[in-house]
């Protein structure tokens, strides 16, 4: 991060930041952190994708910082959404070490780094250093997780076949949401959504709606709230 410090300190022109969260006030937290490094500011915080996608076509930003926690459809597609937009700029995500399946969908739709959200404050100013650098950043706790599910001899697990539209679809069913619902917010026909429920149903060799719950919960893409 060092080079961009210099850089912005030389020029007097701090890295924009543009940053999504759902909860204000740990966006206020972030935000702090940000600004407390000296070269990085805020130049628009969000609660979602689709406010984000709006501000940055207006701001500028040189980096997108997200962290939605447990928000698995919305952060997915929010990331596939902005990446195909905005195919110069740099995503950051906050992410736990246990959500493997989400992390790799997310390296598939091209995020520049993946940090643990856990992770200390000086690693996070590492990993936006080492993005902006042109440079992929993954925390080695996360890396170690990611290693694992690639080890020789390792099953993969069902999820793994799905297509990004299965995989929405799993999430929306899992998370309780009827097909009205889920063909409203995807803008497919109801007739297309239980479609999809269906081949999933015999893709993941389950019988009901609940078993396919049980299934993501299993796989850590839903959580109870605790």
């Amino acid at each position: 991060m060092a080079g961009y410090r210099e850089s912005a300190q030389a020029t007097d022109s701090p890295i924009d930041i543009l940053l999504v969260d759902s909860r204000q006030l740990v966006r206020a937290g972030i935000e702090r952190v940000l600004v407390d490094s000296g070269y990085l500011q805020v130049c628009a915080s969000v609660s979602g994708f689709d406010e984000a996608i709006r501000r940055a076509r207006t701001h500028t930003p040189q980096l997108v910082l997200v962290n939605l926690p447990g928000a698995t459809v919305d952060l997915l597609d929010g990331a596939r959404k902005m990446q195909r937009q905005f195919t110069a700029l740099r995503m950051l995500v906050l992410i736990e070490p246990s959500d493997v399946i989400l992390q790799e969908r997310l390296l598939q739709t091209g995020v520049a780094g993946m940090v643990n959200s856990d992770c200390p404050v000086d690693e996070l100013y590492a990993a936006i250093g080492t993005v902006l650098g042109g440079e992929r950043y993954v925390s080695d706790s996360l890396a170690r997780q990611l290693a694992q599910r690639h080890m020789p001899g390792r099953a993969g697990t069902p999820i793994d076949s799905l297509t990004h539209r299965e995989l929405q679809i799993l999430l929306l069913v899992a998370a309780g949401r009827p097909a009205s619902a889920i063909a409203r917010e995807l803008c497919l026909t109801r007739k297309t959504v239980n479609s999809y429920r269906n081949r999933l149903l015999e893709k993941l060799q389950v019988g009901t709606d609940v078993e396919l719950m049980h299934l993501a919960l299993r796989h850590g893409l839903v959580r109870i709230p605790g």
